[in-house]
């Protein structure tokens, strides 16, 4: 036992002496319609799509990965589309969401192949604009890719008719989770590979409390409740990803790998509305029909008048008020709540914003 107090001075001078993770300074984006505005394939959910990427309506839905670029003192990252392609223009980040490689190709994850293309060609841009190779490998170091799939692909196999039975792929509805965990998580490893040391995957909203998915599903929902069903299926996937980025850890030694929990951090909303500000969890701020889950969101005269007060902006996505706390609670872990979604840590750490061994603030 006397050995113990040795052992720990000796543990916490380790500690103390190792290098602190340097603050982040890029921001790297890959994703569907969660994560940028020209990444939508869903054509009947139109609030999210313009010529330029842009929303729409950009006072009432900014996307999660522009929160966390503030948050990290960085501009939204630009699309890939608007850019020449020089290393100054990308230095500081690129989102890469949109380029599909087709209508519809999120769901056969050519999405995935086609972005995590464009993103390795980028690191090897930067490489060869770096005075040295340690100035090239220090970049790609303190460069965060953040990876948002799966809303696009869960939205469209859980729609009726053909365009679902086209979608679903030959495993069937369950067999997408492994299919999208498995194709993401080599991404992962491939973005590491190229150099990528700090990544997060964020997980998908539970489509099944979703405006269309509720209005299509309203003979088993009674108006309070959400589509277990659906929500299963992507509480699966959720399970999937995360099980293997755990396994993905220990064989990528100097790598931080986060999972975020969208379900959760969602759910906890739906479940307490009262108590995050909220009176409307089922039906959707713009659209129409029952749950404003018929027709998507087309104008701004089909907005409500307090979005604040909705869960849900349109057909499946949240509205910014939701993107907020979910943006906080990947930054940080709040001390009065137990909505902490991502782990093993937060987004502050891995962007090099606070220590994993910081003190906590009273």
């Amino acid at each position: 036992m006397a050995l113990l107090p040795l052992l720990l001075l000796l543990l916490l001078r380790i500690v103390a002496s190792a290098p602190a993770s340097l603050p982040a300074t890029a921001l790297f984006v890959l994703g569907d319609s969660t994560a940028s505005c020209a990444a939508t394939t869903l054509p009947i959910n139109l609030s999210l799509t313009s010529s330029s990427g842009t929303c729409l309506f950009p006072s009432a839905h900014r996307l999660l990965p522009d929160l966390l670029a503030a948050k990290m003192g960085l501009p939204p990252p630009p699309l890939i589309s608007t850019l020449n392609g020089t290393a100054a223009e990308v230095a500081r980040g690129v989102n890469f969401a949109g380029e599909d490689g087709g209508r519809g190709a999120i769901f056969r994850l050519g999405a995935v192949g086609q972005q995590l293309r464009l993103a390795t060609e980028t690191l090897q841009l930067l490489r060869l604009e770096a005075p040295t190779p340690q100035d090239a490998d220090a970049a790609a170091a303190r460069a965060v890719f953040i990876l948002s799939f799966g809303t696009d692909a869960y939205a469209r196999v859980l729609s009726r008719g053909s365009e679902a039975d086209a979608s679903a792929p030959k495993h069937g509805r369950r067999g997408l989770a492994r299919l999208l965990a498995d194709r993401v998580a080599r991404a992962v490893e491939e973005l590491y590979e190229a150099g990528a040391r700090r990544t997060a995957v964020m997980g998908v909203a539970p489509l099944g409390c979703a405006p269309r998915v509720m209005w299509e599903g309203l003979h088993v929902v009674d108006g309070r409740s959400c589509v277990e069903e659906a929500n299963e299926l992507v509480q699966g996937y959720s399970a999937r990803v995360a099980a293997r980025l755990a396994a993905l850890r220990p064989r990528l030694p100097g790598a931080d790998i986060v999972f975020c929990d969208i379900y959760k951090g969602i759910m906890d909303i739906i479940t307490h509305p009262a108590r995050f500000g909220f009176d409307e969890t089922r039906k959707a701020c713009c659209g129409l029909g029952p749950f404003g889950g018929t027709v998507g969101c087309l104008t701004k005269e089909m907005v409500c008048p307090t979005p604040q007060r909705h869960v849900w902006w349109d057909l499946y996505s949240p509205t910014e008020v939701v993107t907020s706390l979910l943006a906080n609670w990947s930054w940080s872990a709040p001390s009065h709540s137990n909505t902490t979604i991502c782990r093993p840590i937060t987004l502050e750490m891995l962007t090099g914003h606070m220590s994993p061994i910081s003190p906590s603030k009273s």
